[in-house]
């Protein structure tokens, strides 16, 4: 979520992916590249809060990341959604694991008003996602990346829930040695 820290102040330009990967899923319709970049509390207020799983901070836009795999709630309220959870570990040694970490991101066809709209936005956010991840260490746990050869989970589809959201689902690999 790119959050301030005592000597780092996020980015708020287009440029960076991880500024507009945040503004498609706090800004809803056509132009959100358009919009201020979301401010802390605001980025906060879409996230999953598994204490208060029915009364999100802001009702209207409901909650849009989910660090797991299903909460029905973004199926009622959310537009634009990003979940994230572990997938597949593929064993590479005694002392080395490659995992597989799923982002999965939807928007409703129907709040888009038509499912080109719904899939550009998504694959937008999954350019930026990979943009943003790719190469990145995750504090000494490992390093994502992109790459068949090493995990063979990673890639990118079209999902749908065959009723109104649809989006792409993304698998980013993550080395873990001990």
């Amino acid at each position: 979520m790119d959050m301030p820290l005592p000597n780092y102040n996020p980015p708020t330009e287009n440029i960076y992916p991880r500024v507009r990967l945040m503004k498609y899923l706090f800004y809803d319709g056509i132009s959100p590249l358009d919009e201020p970049c979301p401010t802390t509390e605001q980025k906060l207020s879409v996230l999953f809060d598994p204490e208060h799983p029915t009364a999100p901070v802001s009702p209207e836009k409901g909650y849009r990341i989910f660090p797991q795999a299903y909460v029905a709630q973004a199926q009622n309220i959310g537009d634009t959604s990003l979940r994230c959870y572990m997938g597949q570990t593929v064993a590479k040694g005694s002392y080395r694991a490659e995992l597989s970490v799923i982002f999965e991101l939807t928007t409703n066809v129907n709040y888009e008003s038509a499912s080109g709209y719904a899939i550009s936005r998504t694959y937008a956010m999954e350019c930026a996602l990979i943009e943003a991840l790719n190469g990145v260490n995750m504090n000494g746990v490992g390093t994502f990346y992109f790459d068949r050869t090493q995990h063979p989970s990673c890639g990118s589809w079209n999902i749908d829930d065959r009723g109104t959201n649809l989006g792409r689902r993304v698998i980013l690999g993550l080395t873990w040695q001990d």
